[in-house]
């Protein structure tokens, strides 16, 4: 017979989340754990994510010509991005955004501007997905009005 008042399942350890839960710091600790996990995950994505496209680089450099003055280029560029995806790779995530903080104090300017362009670009992302939402629930086809379409 099942008692009522008990939680179905094995019974909660010492060491289980819910026990860490129960003090602040035991929180603290589970919270840091959990998105420094994350942070590894996604830190080894975008390292994968960047050696991909500095193949990708490479493999369609191929294909231009030899003369071409963007060849050398585009393979620097490869090769840039390649060394990227090693540093990022094999450094921490708190190491990267030290990293990363170091390069927006030392250019304010040029960090204003990508974090713009980023914001400008989510925008105009999302407010693309909108317009799609919105033309989907209209069905009916607007009429002309004073011959114009």
């Amino acid at each position: 017979m099942t008692d009522p008042i008990r939680p179905a399942g094995p019974p909660l350890g010492a060491n289980s989340p819910m026990q860490a839960a129960k003090s602040p710091a035991g929180l603290a600790d589970a919270v840091r754990d959990q998105a420094s996990g994350y942070a590894d995950r996604r830190k080894t994505e975008a390292a994968g994510f960047l050696s991909e496209l500095a193949r990708a680089l490479r493999s369609g450099g191929g294909e231009l010509d030899a003369q071409a003055q963007v060849r050398p280029f585009v393979y620097t560029v490869a090769d840039n991005l390649d060394a990227f995806s090693d540093r990022v790779a094999r450094r921490g995530w708190r190491e990267l955004y030290r990293d990363a903080e170091m390069v927006a104090r030392a250019n304010p300017l040029a960090t204003t501007l990508v974090v713009g362009a980023l914001g400008y670009g989510a925008f105009h992302v999302l407010r693309s997905g909108k317009s799609d939402a919105r033309k989907s629930r209209v069905a009916k086809p607007k009429q002309a009005w004073g011959g114009y379409p």
